[in-house]
């Protein structure tokens, strides 16, 4: 999961183009992160440290992890540990750069570190960025600009995530938060959630992309937004919800559900909604949210 946020925040730095990132991509899902980066990354070594090893390396038919030891680099524990996180899908990608030399391992380490400085993360914050910890990747992208309800639009929006990356896609990214008035959409499928304030809940996306939405969640090769995959589409929002009102009641607040509904060609008019982008393998869509009545 990292490595599509990382991969991500290169493409809008221009380090690499959207061709090259897709590429990459699917070359890292095979790909077997070196000692050298995981050390570096650890910080159990330094880039000088690992460049020593690797050439050292070129002179002898011994191991990385051998010649760190044999150099004082790394002791034994550490070399345990490193091994044992070898298949770290976060590193993939950096791993990756390297390898279709596309980015020195000084250069990968210094667009890193940039990454963390762009995000304001901590260490705490980065390893579980790393870790593809839901909550944290809200927290870094999301900003409500202080409004004092964030935290119940991150709650439903950590949620709509963990269920699109098990349901959907995987490979899932959003973007920043933004705040609209007014927006079209092919479709959007809506439920509004009622308590002691309404909140407004939906996705809109272009039909081509509600299709395979559709096709995913029902497991079901649809080929148009037809009754079936657009019950598909009302059931997996209902879904979310549920589970959304599930999660409140064990903090003893009591909320509804109306019926979900769908509509065609809609268009959003109200004073705001949050809106959340959500970009996939095969397109964007966009989360909805708002406490304000939406006509």
């Amino acid at each position: 999961m990292f490595s599509v946020f990382f991969g991500q925040y290169l493409l809008n730095q221009g380090a690499i183009d959207k061709e090259a990132l897709s590429k990459l991509l699917d070359i890292s899902k095979k790909t077997r992160v070196k000692l050298g980066v995981l050390a570096i990354n650890s910080g159990l070594m330094t880039v000088d440290n690992v460049n020593k090893v690797s050439q050292l390396q070129q002179q002898t038919d011994m191991k990385f992890g051998e010649i760190a030891i044999s150099e004082g680099l790394l002791t034994e524990p550490e070399l345990g540990i490193l091994l044992s996180v070898q298949d770290s899908e976060h590193l993939k990608l950096s791993q990756t750069l390297i390898d279709q030399g596309m980015m020195s391992l000084e250069e990968v380490e210094k667009h890193l570190s940039s990454y963390r400085s762009a995000f304001s993360l901590s260490d705490e914050a980065f390893e579980e960025l790393k870790e593809g910890k839901a909550r944290t990747i809200i927290d870094t992208y999301l900003n409500f600009q202080q409004d004092s309800f964030a935290d119940l639009y991150k709650e439903y929006i950590t949620l709509f995530y963990k269920n699109v990356v098990r349901f959907i896609d995987s490979t899932i990214h959003i973007d920043h938060v933004e705040v609209i008035e007014s927006r079209q959409y092919d479709y959007i499928i809506k439920q509004d959630i009622v308590g002691p304030k309404r909140i407004y809940t939906g996705f809109g996306a272009g039909s081509d992309v509600l299709i395979k939405i559709a096709s995913e969640y029902a497991d079901e090769a649809f080929h148009s937004l037809d009754d079936y995959a657009l019950d598909a589409l009302g059931e997996f929002l209902n879904l979310n919800n549920g589970l959304y009102l599930v999660n409140l009641s064990d903090y003893g607040v009591d909320l509804s559900l109306d019926i979900q509904s769908i509509s065609k060609n809609h268009l959003i008019e109200s004073n705001k909604v949050y809106c959340i982008p959500f970009y996939s393998n095969f397109g964007r869509f966009d989360l909805l949210i708002s406490l304000n009545p939406i006509v």
